[in-house]
């Protein structure tokens, strides 16, 4: 994801003119609208969606149900989509696989970025995290697979899971095998950015054998989201070192 002063992405609305999910807050049909001159309203902002579903569950729910049936069915069908996810996690980490989530983020004003990590091996949970000055999102979505797969002690069968099409189709539609081949350019010699970021991630996934699988962001996948916050945190941090690009 890319930074600037983050906002808040939803508008939950329990109490007022019309329950439900709003993704703006201001103008026609945001949030607003809703509660204002409504003296009981009841109302919040999110970042996620998780967030949310987390908050929804914590309400009296027979009182939800009465006030927002729709917004009672959304935590419900979100736990369930969290029981899901976190079974198709256990099925691969039962076949031995290694399980990793990434993220990265960067402010585009400040150039300074982070990254974030979470490692699953079978019953071993790892979370990894850092941050740099002068930097892009794309150098941070790769660094983050970086740090997580040179984490590993030895050679792994790994699922990669990252909200970054940059990387993921990259890596799975061989993007990286046709740069290899062209010694590290585009097409006709042509530059290809972060080069130094893709040599190193080619070289490690030659010492595992890795998928990479895109998950989409803010979609209250739990792991994501925890490497987005490790990532936003870590991007604002102090002293950071600069982004030494080869």
């Amino acid at each position: 994801m890319i930074l600037a002063k983050k906002k808040k992405q939803y508008y939950a609305v329990v109490k007022g003119r019309k329950p439900g999910i709003y993704r703006t807050w201001f103008g026609a049909g945001g949030a607003a609208e809703q509660v204002q001159g409504i003296d009981d309203a009841r109302y919040r902002g999110f970042y996620t969606e998780e967030e949310i579903a987390l908050w929804l569950q914590g309400l009296p729910q027979e009182v939800l149900k009465q006030e927002a049936p729709e917004l009672a069915r959304f935590a419900a069908e979100f736990e369930n989509g969290q029981s899901s996810q976190e079974d198709e996690i256990k099925a691969l980490l039962d076949l031995g696989k290694v399980v990793v989530f990434t993220d990265g983020s960067a402010d585009t004003q400040t150039r300074r970025g982070g990254y974030g990590a979470v490692i699953r091996d079978g019953k071993k949970r790892m979370e990894l995290s850092g941050g740099y000055r002068g930097t892009t999102n794309n150098r941070m979505e790769l660094t983050a697979v970086i740090k997580a797969l040179d984490a590993l002690k030895k050679k792994s069968d790994v699922v990669v899971f990252s909200d970054s099409q940059y990387v993921v189709r990259a890596m799975m539609e061989g993007w990286v095998d046709n740069w290899r081949v062209n010694g590290w350019a585009r097409d006709k010699g042509q530059k290809l950015m972060n080069a130094d970021l893709w040599q190193q991630l080619d070289i490690l996934c030659a010492k595992h054998t890795v998928m990479f699988e895109w998950v989409r962001g803010h979609s209250g996948t739990r792991e994501n989201e925890r490497c987005d916050r490790l990532a936003v945190s870590a991007g604002q941090g102090r002293n950071l070192p600069m982004d030494k690009k080869v």
